[in-house]
């Protein structure tokens, strides 16, 4: 009997259809390839911007004081990317979102451009602008004493680094010399030697007495409320957290924790660590001051705001004030890595008889300071110092009285201007992030921390 030929191979069908697959499974790994190429030419093009616009803003800083000003003033023009966008007749939006519109200044020798500027592959436009930052009714004719300075730089749009990528920016505030603002913030004559008082921001609720041990990961405290009502999470207000006089304890293990463990990032939830802060509103607009006893319409006000508040000023003590002078430094870095822009806003209060009263910057008279990153760190935790003047509302004494139970409070959010939100370690010996301000009188001796 005759065997039948064996069949053996592919067939043309088979081979098409494998193919077909290399193809896609190929054109899947050279996208991953193009996204990662991508993503680390934008990280290196932040990079060398941030560089440029520190040159040029220290360059200006280095010009004699009335010099500072443009040598003609910049005309609007249309486009949500273009920096002069925000030009308004004579006057200049400080803030991105379309707020703060201040003067410019003419009369200087500081070119507005834009100006073409190259550095390796990276290509792009610098802008400058000069306004008045402190403005009497309106009009900056009295006390011309401070300056803004604005450096913006607008990167060509290129296949690599992304279409029309959105334009950078730095700010610096530039002070007369030879002046001073009517009321100096300083302790005045006379009113003894001045103490440096560091505050270290703790992940205790001031309604213990001192600092607990770390307990791990946890939910968001919902720090809105009154230390009386204690630990809560969740939409129901709860103590502001505990600043503290002494420095985290060194221990032979030192473990990194979320303390907001229902704020997490979307795609890679593990990469978080310590406080997560969602974007607020505006500065002038968040409810950093009210002491909440319900809670607020959507639930999410605490993953936006946070606020820590001393143990009471005992008794005895009645000669205890602030010099006006300080200090906040934060071990930060953005969410998930990210290169972003970021703008926190820091209210330093007094708690007293059931009321938050925030301290102002003399200058400017604003209830809080504004502190912004053109590029938020984002390979680790960083720490950043933005200093503090403050004063009392409504100037009054150079030196702002802590009577007998009151606290000094900070609060914390990150402005609606920013890219997104970002992270903050506390309660750590290696990223002791801590507010320091500087004082007179006699310190308080609160209960040390329990072994």
């Amino acid at each position: 009997m005759r065997r039948l030929a064996r069949e053996e191979g592919l067939t043309v069908v088979e081979v098409v259809v494998a193919g077909m697959i290399l193809t896609v499974g190929g054109l899947g790994v050279l996208g991953m390839v193009d996204a990662s190429t991508r993503n680390t030419f934008r990280a290196e093009q932040s990079q060398l911007v941030n560089n440029v616009l520190q040159q040029q803003i220290e360059e200006i800083r280095d010009l004699p004081y009335e010099d500072v000003g443009l040598t003609t003033l910049p005309a609007n023009e249309a486009g949500e990317n273009n920096p002069n966008s925000r030009v308004g007749g004579t006057a200049f939006y400080v803030k991105r979102n379309g707020t703060e519109l201040k003067p410019m200044i003419a009369g200087g020798v500081v070119a507005a451009g834009p100006e073409s500027f190259q550095i390796e592959d990276v290509k792009g436009s610098i802008y400058r602008y000069v306004v008045w930052d402190n403005c009497r009714e309106g009009l900056c004719t009295e006390d011309d004493y401070l300056k803004r300075a604005i450096v913006i730089a607008k990167l060509d749009s290129t296949a690599s680094g992304g279409a029309n990528r959105r334009y950078q920016e730095i700010q610096a505030q530039i002070v007369d010399p030879e002046a001073l603002p009517d009321e100096n913030p300083g302790p005045a004559p006379g009113g003894g030697p001045v103490a440096h008082w560091p505050l270290w921001l703790t992940d205790t609720t001031c309604f213990q007495a001192s600092r607990k041990e770390l307990e791990g990961d946890h939910l968001a405290h919902n720090t809105r409320g009154v230390c009386a009502t204690g630990l809560r999470t969740g939409n129901e207000p709860g103590a502001p957290d505990l600043l503290w006089p002494e420095a985290p304890p060194l221990t032979e293990e030192s473990p990194v924790y979320d303390y907001a463990t229902d704020v997490e990032p979307p795609a890679s939830p593990d990469h978080d660590k310590g406080l997560q802060l969602m974007k607020g509103s505006d500065c002038g607009a968040m409810p950093a001051m009210e002491i909440a006893t319900t809670g607020d319409a959507d639930g999410a006000m605490f993953k936006r705001l946070h606020k820590w508040v001393t143990p009471e000023v005992p008794e005895g003590i009645t000669d205890l004030a602030l010099t006006g002078n300080g200090r906040l430094s934060l071990w930060t870095q953005s969410i998930e890595g990210a290169v972003t822009f970021a703008s926190i806003c820091i209210w330093v209060f007094v708690r007293e008889g059931g009321e938050d009263t925030a301290l102002v910057r003399p200058l400017e008279s604003l209830p809080y300071t504004a502190h912004s990153e053109t590029t938020w760190p984002s390979s680790g935790w960083t720490e950043i110092a933005v200093p503090l003047e403050l004063q009392a509302p409504g100037g009054g004494e150079a030196e702002i009285a802590l009577p007998p139970g009151s606290r000094i409070g900070l609060a914390l959010s990150v402005d609606n201007d920013s890219d997104n939100g970002i992270q903050i370690l506390y309660d750590e010996p290696s990223f002791d992030s801590r507010l320091s301000l500087d004082t007179t009188g006699t310190l308080p001796e609160w209960s040390p921390p329990e072994p």
